[in-house]
């Protein structure tokens, strides 16, 4: 098979980047407010909450590569990935709904007993169903812009418009979650006066406006990119049919490139110290720094252009620095903005939550953080690209779903196990009560909530550097990657056998 290398029209890239906004609204509500809203707002353990959201990313991980291999195989008059596009959105929309719905019965009971048991079957099942959809989806889009183009450039600022999208309408959704929809206080059955996000009531309009966006995106996406399946590459006709051993060894071979490995080594443990800061940060916002919504809505704005400018800047580095470098930088900052705040506030070096100057500090850094995880983004996409290059040299097949699925496997088994971490921190090492109210826990409560979301998340993501700063395919060596290919584009356009790829490149 052979990948075209055609510059992409700027309106194939602006449709393949829609795709994104489909994946962030739906990530945007289950891991920003899945934590608060089971536990605080209808009194599920987080530690069951921890166990729940693993189970599914489990299942998730597994049915990652399974997908990248069906969508690699896959023959059909739209190509190989479209087909997955335009049916994915629907049990996906219709999975989040139930999930924020869970019946009004268990959750007016008061969620004991019985009734945590149901609430954890309930959040474990739709989960479930929303990890395979967002799969159904997201493997097949990443496969496709891996597959648009094979030049070093062109493949950086497809992912960085991708990226471009995805951090921009993160932003807008952010803002109008907080600042529209979950705006305000509410009374709780105390008595006590309580931001509106935990109130369980207040999520219904927000679910319906994420279910009609991801809708919408990810079925314009589709259309939008479907004029390029006639360019595409096809799944060899003489090959055997999927199977699991197929499938086995499909990622075990994967695995033998290795600076495929080294990125895998530092995607488990970046996704643990990711799924640790997902669970922490809206308690870190509501209890730590006792923010309302109407403060936390400014983070996901004021962010944006830091996020954008990340996506646009890294292809630029990495045209002047190559990937490695644009990479371990973009990580080590994050590392940092992270948790410094946390860390200063510990230290005692932070103003107090009443302060004027809080919330333009947390802000800033907030946008600091968003910008190295755009740039390091962005990178991480295009090296995989080209990882997937290396292995069409020494292979002859071309494996996008395969190498990006799992990737994916890896990442969501490691969030899924920082979720789980997370949880259980939460419930034995924090010890959060339930129906808790901001500026009323005990101070050892918020301190103990400061060391687990501060240096210990911030440990972690540190240790994924010195995997990622092993990868050593660089633009020369993809140069020669390309140069080999083409030339067997070439000896195959003449009709001429093409012979095995050089092991001195390989």
């Amino acid at each position: 098979m052979t990948a075209a290398r055609d510059i992409l029209p700027f309106r194939t890239k602006v449709f393949f980047g829609v795709g994104a906004i489909g994946e962030i609204f739906y990530l945007g509500m289950f891991n920003t407010f899945i934590g608060i809203y089971y536990n605080q707002a209808i009194g599920l353990s987080n530690s069951l909450i921890g166990i729940a959201i693993m189970l599914a990313l489990l299942v998730d991980a597994v049915s990652d590569p399974v997908m990248g291999v069906v969508s690699d195989r896959w023959r059909s008059r739209l190509g190989r990935r479209h087909p997955f596009l335009f049916v994915a959105p629907v049990p996906l929309a219709i999975a989040l709904y139930l999930i924020f719905n869970p019946p009004a019965a268990w959750t007016a009971a008061g969620a004991e007993g019985a009734v945590q048991t149901l609430l954890f079957a309930w959040l474990v099942f739709f989960t479930v169903i929303s990890r395979l959809a967002i799969t159904l989806y997201i493997v097949p889009h990443l496969a496709l812009g891996g597959e648009l183009t094979r030049d070093h450039n062109e493949r950086s600022r497809l992912f960085s418009i991708n990226a471009i999208f995805g951090y921009a309408m993160g932003a807008l959704f952010a803002f109008s979650a907080w600042g529209y929809f979950l705006a305000g206080t509410t009374i709780n059955a105390e008595g006590m006066e309580i931001p509106r996000h935990l109130d369980p009531d207040a999520y219904m309009p927000l679910v319906l406006t994420a279910c009609g966006f991801l809708l919408g995106a990810i079925w314009l996406s589709a259309i939008g990119t479907l004029n390029q399946v006639s360019r595409l590459s096809q799944p060899d006709p003489d090959q055997p049919r999927f199977s699991l051993p197929i499938f086995y060894r499909s990622i075990l071979g994967a695995l033998k490139n290795r600076n495929y490995a080294f990125l895998i080594g530092g995607v488990f443990f970046f996704m643990i110290a990711t799924g640790l800061y997902e669970t922490f940060t809206v308690f870190v916002n509501t209890y730590f720094w006792e923010l309302v919504p109407e403060d936390i809505r400014w983070f996901g704005l004021f962010a944006a252009p830091g996020a954008v400018a990340g996506a646009l800047a890294s292809p630029v580095l990495m045209r002047r620095f190559d990937r490695r470098p644009v990479l371990v930088g973009a990580l080590l900052l994050m590392v940092v903005a992270s948790q410094l705040p946390v860390d200063l506030r510990l230290l005692g070096l932070m103003p107090s939550n009443d302060s004027l100057i809080l919330l333009p500090l947390l802000i800033g850094n907030f946008c600091v953080l968003t910008f190295s995880i755009s740039l390091a983004a962005v990178a991480i996409l295009s090296m995989l690209g080209d990882v997937i290059d290396q292995n069409e040299v020494a292979t002859g097949e071309r494996q996008e779903g395969l190498f990006y699925s799992a990737r994916a496997l890896v990442g969501k088994a490691a969030v899924s196990l920082g979720h789980l971490v997370a949880g259980v921190m939460l419930d034995i090492v924090v010890v959060l009560p339930f129906d808790a109210v901001p500026g009323e826990l005990d101070a050892d409560i918020v301190f103990r909530l400061g060391v687990v979301a501060g240096p210990i998340m911030g440990f972690v993501a540190l240790v994924s550097v010195l995997f990622y700063a092993r990868y050593d395919l660089t633009r020369k060596k993809h140069d020669a990657f390309i140069a080999e290919l083409d030339a067997r584009k070439t000896r195959a356009d003449a009709a001429e056998p093409v012979p095995g790829g050089d092991p001195a490149i390989a």
